[in-house]
């Protein structure tokens, strides 16, 4: 077989696009144990310990609270088992201090992700 054959694009092209799709389906093999991680801040950048981060997810109608994580003392969090790929977050302080919530519009079910910083409100008082 003659390596001109192979560089026609009517084999190249979609040779290419077999590879893509293998890449793909190899990279969502590795990356879809549900996995939503990420940081509690105040305003200040001090990471926030002991707050509730709260995932919601999309059902037909609205969003409905699915999982619950609290931040430990680096203001670091974990969700687990989340089989869903489009949702909302946030995080609420024992105070009632809570950020705003942000949408999460992942590539594929079960999609492992780092959420950028939640920020709550400054402490009241």
């Amino acid at each position: 077989m003659s390596w001109r054959l192979l560089l026609h694009r009517f084999v190249a092209v979609p040779l290419a696009i077999a590879v893509v799709v293998a890449g793909w389906n190899v990279y969502i093999a590795f990356n879809d144990n549900g996995i939503i991680e990420g940081e509690v801040l105040d305003r200040a950048g001090r990471p926030v310990a002991g707050a509730t981060v709260i995932f919601f997810e999309r059902n037909f109608m609205y969003y409905q609270e699915k999982e619950r994580a609290v931040t430990d003392a680096r203001g670091f969090y974990r969700l687990t088992g989340l089989n869903t790929h489009i949702g909302q977050i946030e995080a609420q302080t024992a105070d009632g201090r809570k950020s705003s919530r942000r949408q999460l519009h992942l590539w594929f079910r079960a999609q492992d992700t780092v959420v950028a910083p939640l920020v709550v409100d400054a402490a009241r008082g």
